[in-house]
């Protein structure tokens, strides 16, 4: 169990910390104040307070606030609760080290070193260097304390992708830090809020703030949390006036046990832009409440007005109670429509009351007036936070951002980022031409449309995209931000490794003879991922971006990237395969032969035989990806040779694939006995007779277990999309042909298709029954089946239908190519062809 550090003080201690730790005069001015007032006096009080170097975090100010006082050479971490050596200090994320964390988080507001914020000693505390990655830039809220939430390495503590729930024991400590940055960071230069919702990483915005109001109440100051803020004071200068007065909380914010409200504007602007006569514009918003104790009313004036469903609006709506339910959401529609042609501004005051409950309210406006569509390049020109007015052609798929898109008019791009109800950009797909409005803002450099409201409006799908504008690396600049463009002759900087997406893993570097730029993958699910960084030069098309000042180029798809100049290496003759896997590992050779199988069982893996051996080919490379490769392809394949678990591939990069031609025959399969599953066989095709099934029901992707002649070998089914994948597991013995891999000690037999699996001699009564693949056609079969004949075998014929349990279904005597199986379920079925005792059987889907 975890030791639990706790200080231990004096009671006269005690008794001066909890009731005479402020400076007398300290808080002179706040008597009788509440509310915003309140707030507003102690942010007057905590400003200009002392700046110490970030440096200085590390090297003495957290290592004294936090020492362990069982033992002065350790420092005790916030959220991990442990103690460690002071000189453990993480300079990149060392397990199990420390590093300075930013309660409120830095991406949240204040990103730069130079901001008061970053180095503010009520924010800083020491944290466990791997949990500091995993909190990241989440909102504090509760989390469902389940095993499959717990974070892993402090304990008592929970998160998931959004949030962050810190053991019980400093809840309240993080929810008076939190107040004390909102509080002490308001002005112009940088406002941070508490919000009651989920924030975005880049906004001036934490949340939630009702859960911080619960955790602050059921966490209340205790001695360490004081002695704690007292040596802090001495550093700094100033106070955290909530570890003071842990009442002001309730003052400013409200409490968590009276009725609550909190307005959610994450896409609502209290500014409705300009509106013409006869027109209107709607938004919505969220009211968060909690613990009511009777209806929601939300009034406002002419000429806003207000809905509860959207549909009938007027100056009063009333929101349902549910007696007994302590937190409610409410969606409120409000709308502003000018009465007249005035060219007025006019403003409202909406309000929300309800019993016990103190009224919140907002206050809108909006203008009277013509709209005038602008080109993007004037857009470009506008004050950040005014009402852009653009139209424009969407030249991205989507595939960098899920949200954000960028347009292009012609005379310059933008991007268009709107999580507006009905106007989300996320639902913009290349080539639509829309109608945009929406207030300007700047993301770390790039121009967006991304403040409410937004009103995003179709015009066409399917518009012709603008050529791309060819320029050199070291031309890429502001004048293209959001457009496209084509680099010549590019390389990467990391060819043979694998392209990521999403956060820094997404940042790649391309270079051509004039400079160095950021090749940028925005997203997990863009199609690069997971393909290996091509050798070569390219011509690069995609859209410019930046971040923080480094221009950026994202490519939209696979064809954005041209092959110009493969830089092939010189290759090594061909040599057989048999050969080949007598070689080390990481020897490069070039082999031919014909791909076997392998897309059924795995999305990258083929493999290739050449009649004196087997082997796999995976390759990730650009131009060169093994994925492409069907059965019957001939090929020859250079590259590296690689053990994976057990298995023979050439795999290390650089690989080269060039296919000869297709359809060719495949090889027979050499039968054999489950014994003699080996390596002498793997990656070659093989026939196995009389084999069995331990497992029952249906197949999934995972591994079975084949039984016959004494001997067990693993059956696999490697993908979701292989054909056996929901049909029944025969409990009959089986004849099947596959080919063989291995995995660490143990060989698998995989199969290609449902008709490598087929029913045995004993299901059928015979002894000498041969496969025929090309006995019916098409198959599946649909109603009627057509036959065609083995050679040499003529009509009539008794055909015998059986289903996966070996059961007989159908008997008839054919004297021409068909016969009706319609009233047969859809399924698999095996179709055996009497003449005159000689058998032919072939697997075949009935739909």
């Amino acid at each position: 169990m975890m030791k639990k550090y706790t200080f231990l003080l004096p009671f006269a201690l005690l008794s001066f910390l909890a009731f005479g730790q402020a400076p007398s005069g300290y808080y002179d001015g706040t008597d009788g104040l509440t509310g915003e007032a309140l707030k507003k006096q102690l942010h007057r009080i905590s400003s200009g307070h002392k700046v110490w170097a970030y440096s200085d975090f590390r090297d003495t100010i957290l290592p004294d606030l936090d020492e362990d006082p069982d033992n002065p050479d350790n420092i005790i971490l916030f959220y991990k609760n442990a103690s460690i050596p002071k000189a453990n200090f993480a300079s990149n994320n060392e397990p199990d080290y420390w590093n300075r964390e930013h309660t409120w988080p830095k991406s949240h507001g204040f990103p730069d070193l130079s901001d008061t914020a970053y180095t503010d000693v009520h924010n800083l505390r020491p944290s466990d260097a791997t949990v500091n990655t995993s909190k990241s830039n989440k909102d504090f809220n509760d989390v469902e304390n389940i095993a499959a939430n717990a974070e892993g390495e402090a304990p008592d503590t929970y998160t998931n992708a959004d949030f962050w729930d810190p053991r019980d024991e400093i809840k309240g400590d993080v929810a008076r830090i939190l107040f004390y940055m909102d509080m002490r960071y308001e002005s112009e230069a940088l406002d941070l809020e508490l919000v009651d919702h989920k924030s975005f990483s880049g906004d001036p915005e934490l949340g939630v703030l009702f859960t911080l109001l619960r955790w602050h109440a059921q966490d209340p100051v205790d001695a360490a949390e004081i002695a704690r803020h007292e040596k802090a004071y001495g550093y700094q200068n100033n106070r955290n006036p909530f570890v003071d007065h842990p009442e002001w909380v309730g003052e400013i914010w409200g409490t968590a046990s009276e009725p609550f409200v909190s307005l959610d504007q994450s896409n609502f602007s209290q500014n409705f832009g300009t509106v013409p006569f006869g027109q209107s514009l709607v938004q919505q918003y969220t009211v968060n409440a909690y613990n009511l104790e009777g209806d929601l009313t939300v009034t406002v004036e002419a000429p806003f007005y207000v809905s509860s469903d959207n549909s009938t609006f007027s100056g009063s709506s009333t929101f349902t109670h549910a007696d007994g339910v302590v937190s409610e959401n409410f969606t409120v529609y409000l709308k502003f429509e000018p009465q007249q042609s005035d060219g007025g501004t006019y403003e409202g005051m909406v309000t929300h009351a309800s019993a016990g409950l103190t009224s919140v309210e907002l206050n809108v406006q909006g203008k009277e007036g013509e709209v005038t569509v602008t080109t993007i390049a004037k857009a470009r020109q506008q004050e950040l936070g005014s009402m852009a007015y653009v139209t424009g052609v969407v030249i991205d798929a989507g595939n960098n951002s899920g949200n954000s898109r960028v347009i292009f008019d012609g005379t310059a791009g933008i991007v268009v980022r709107s999580f507006d109800a009905g106007n989300e950009s996320a639902n913009l797909v290349q080539g639509d031409s829309i109608v945009v409005s929406g207030g300007l803002s700047d993301y770390a450099g790039v121009l967006q449309i991304e403040q409410s409201p937004i009103t995003i409006t179709l015009v066409a799908q399917g518009a012709m995209l603008p050529e791309p504008q060819e320029v050199t690396i070291a031309e890429v600049g502001e004048q293209y931000e959001s457009e496209l463009v084509v680099i010549r002759d590019a390389a990467f900087k990391d060819a043979g490794g694998t392209f990521a997406g999403g956060g820094s893993a997404g940042n790649f570097e391309i270079k051509d003879a004039t400079g160095t730029m950021v090749f940028r993958i925005g997203s997990s699910e863009h199609p690069l991922v997971g393909t290996r960084i091509p050798n070569g030069l390219f011509d690069i098309t995609g859209f410019v971006g930046e971040f923080a000042g480094d221009y950026q180029i994202s490519v939209r798809d696979l064809e954005d990237m041209v092959l110009v100049d493969e830089e092939e290496e010189e290759r090594p003759p061909v040599i057989s395969i048999a050969e080949a896997r007598t070689m080390v590992e990481g020897s490069v050779v070039t082999v031919k032969g014909i791909v076997i199988g392998g897309e059924n069982n795995n999305r990258d893996n083929r493999v290739v035989f050449d009649g004196t051996a087997g082997l796999v080919v995976r390759s990730l490379d650009l131009g060169n990806a093994s994925s492409v490769l069907v059965m019957g392809d001939s090929v020859m394949i250079t590259g590296g040779i690689f053990d994976y678990n057990g298995l023979f591939e050439i795999e290390e990069s650089p690989v080269y694939i060039d296919i000869l031609n297709s359809g060719n025959a495949l090889p027979e399969p050499q039968e054999i006995t489950l014994s003699a599953v080996g390596e002498e066989y793997e990656s070659e095709l093989i026939s196995l007779r009389n084999v069995s099934f331990v497992e029952t029901g249906e197949f999934a992707v995972g591994n079975y277990t084949l039984t016959g002649d004494d001997a067990e070998v693993v059956f696999r089914v490697g993908t979701i999309d292989h054909p056996l994948v929901g049909t029944s597991i025969p409990q009959v013995s089986v004849d099947l042909i596959g080919y063989v891999g291995q995995s660490n000690e143990d060989y698998q037999v995989f199969v290609r298709v449902a008709e490598d699996l087929t029913f045995l001699e004993e299901v059928l009564g015979v002894k000498d029954a041969r496969p025929s693949l090309n006995l019916v056609y098409p198959n599946p079969v649909s109603g009627l089946l057509h036959l065609h004949l083995p050679e040499g075998i003529d009509y009539p014929v008794n055909l015998s239908l059986f289903d996966l349990q070996g059961k007989k279904v159908k008997t008839a005597q054919v004297t021409e190519g068909t016969l009706s199986v319609e009233e047969l379920q859809s399924g698999m079925y095996l179709l055996t062809l009497d003449k005159e005792g000689r058998i032919f059987y072939n697997r075949i889907i009935i739909e």
